[in-house]
């Protein structure tokens, strides 16, 4: 899928563009994209970029935002290069997934309109969690260091003294502590030349014994087109799962390469649906994560692994690519608590309940139930009888989705949003882990809320073709189906 936004060639031009968000007419909300095109078009320095940044004075500025400094005159060494090193350099970089490089001054000088634009919007760093909850690894910037940058561009981007570089800040990214396992596909797969390439490889698990995944990390080998990974277990312990090891394996054998072609989730196909629940799940600028003391995935001998690549070609040629990820794993006795990815949705939508009409710019689903019941085939063994506790999810809908969100209602009515999602983008799919886990108890029940937009504004360009007619849209595994799914990674009490 590919957006091209309407050309743009002046700072009035830009100065609209940064108050009213372009037409969108393919996955609606790939800034990223959009982003790029406009730094080629915006000449460095432009002053008449109406964004909301303002001169930083000292009443805006706050010493914790470490380069948000109160200096009147901001520079790169002191003011700007800490900021853009800790939260945007990681992935804009050379052979990075980032459209261009900002690792220097030079680079960041020669786009430093679309910078001033992208972080004021609060398009970049991406982070597409609601604020209701505090979550691990924000790289959200405060509004001091927002303005910090705002303020340096208005000023003409001066470099300042090399000798006199500012305060760094500090790392907020998770990381794996120990690398127990490493898998990846053991031939090289070239992707499509298209724009969104999604490839799905069944992967033997080689442990003889009883393990448990504590962590999970993504190596990507080709840094260029690697735009997202996902990883999905299939136990022998799942309902069908013999069945579907080989459907999935028979995919693989009729397509050409190695892997299949894979969209929505594991399965491939839209008419298979595989009992399966997600391993991890990766966005460039991760480092991997533990998950949290105590818990784990149980994974038993025989298990398939599905790795689910996202290869994206906007801003690079396809190439070659052998992603590989990396486990952390523990014996049975260092678990105290086992933890699932616990899929939660309305078995009715995946037959025909799950109606998005054509031409309907607004459409809501929502699902609300105690979950229990319909987890006994998902959790692995995990015991929630006595309830269970949330540490984290995702929400996944496809490219037609708008906003998500899940929560839990208490017993006695109250509220307690668990991750919402006010811009959805299908392309920027993370996980969000809790900063302080929430308990389901006995009488609480849990909601899954989705919304679409169905217009004929807001239809996917697919493999390059032009956007077509709206139609009535249902859920499915197909880049013209949809989803609603609130992935949540829970453990027991």
């Amino acid at each position: 899928m590919r957006y091209r936004p309407s050309p743009r060639h002046t700072c009035v031009a830009a100065a609209t563009a940064s108050s009213q968000r372009p037409q969108r007419t393919s996955p609606p909300r790939q800034a990223l994209r959009w982003l790029a095109a406009l730094a080629m078009l915006l000449p460095a320095g432009c002053d008449d970029i109406a964004t909301t940044t303002a001169a930083a004075d000292a009443s805006s500025s706050d010493s914790a935002d470490g380069a948000a400094s109160t200096a009147a005159v901001k520079t790169w060494h002191r003011d700007v290069r800490p900021i853009i090193a800790a939260r945007c350099a990681g992935c804009h970089k050379p052979g990075g997934i980032g459209p261009f490089d900002l690792s220097t001054f030079a680079a960041v000088k020669k786009t430093g309109a679309a910078v001033k634009f992208a972080i004021a919007s609060r398009a970049m760093p991406p982070w597409h969690a609601g604020p209701e909850q505090a979550y691990k690894g924000d790289p959200s910037l405060s509004d001091a260091q927002i303005a910090t940058i705002g303020s340096w561009v208005d000023g003409g981007m001066p470099e300042g003294d090399a000798s006199q570089p500012g305060p760094e800040l500090p790392d907020v990214a998770e990381k794996i502590s120990r690398v127990d396992l490493t898998l990846g596909v053991p031939v090289a797969y070239t992707a499509k030349d298209i724009a969104d390439d999604y490839r799905c490889f069944l992967l033997d698990w080689p442990e003889t014994e009883e393990l448990y995944v504590t962590g999970f990390n993504v190596v990507p080998d080709n840094k260029n087109i690697v735009h997202h990974v996902a990883a999905f277990l299939l136990s022998p312990d799942a309902l069908g799962a013999a069945g579907a090891m080989t459907d999935l394996a028979d995919l693989a054998k009729k397509e050409p390469g190695p892997g299949y072609a894979c969209y929505g989730g594991p399965s491939g196909a839209a008419e298979l649906i595989v009992p399966i629940q997600q391993l991890g799940q990766w966005v460039p600028g991760q480092q991997g994560n533990d998950f949290p003391t105590g818990t784990g995935i149980r994974v038993p001998p025989g298990s398939k692994i599905v790795l689910q690549m996202h290869y994206n070609m906007d801003f690079a040629k396809p190439g070659p690519d052998q992603t590989k990820i990396q486990l952390k794993l523990d014996k049975p006795a260092a678990i105290d608590r086992k933890g699932a990815f616990a899929p939660w949705l309305n078995a009715g939508w995946i037959g025909d309940l799950m109606k998005i009409p054509a031409g309907n710019a607004s459409v809501t689903h929502e699902h609300t139930a105690d979950p229990r019941g319909f987890w006994k085939a998902f959790v692995g063994g995990v015991d929630v009888s006595k309830g269970f506790v949330i540490h984290g999810g995702l929400l996944h809908m496809h490219t037609l989705g708008s906003w998500a969100e899940a929560f839990i209602t208490r017993k006695d009515g109250s509220k307690v949003m668990i991750l919402r999602t006010p811009k959805y983008d299908f392309n920027w799919q993370r996980l969000y882990m809790l900063t302080e886990p929430i308990i389901f108890h006995e009488g609480d029940k849990l909601t899954v809320r989705c919304n679409w937009d169905n217009s004929a504004g807001n239809q996917a360009v697919i493999d390059g073709k032009p956007p077509g007619t709206p139609k009535d849209v249902y859920w499915g595994e197909g880049s013209l189906q949809e989803m609603c799914v609130a992935n949540l990674y829970i453990s027991e009490l």
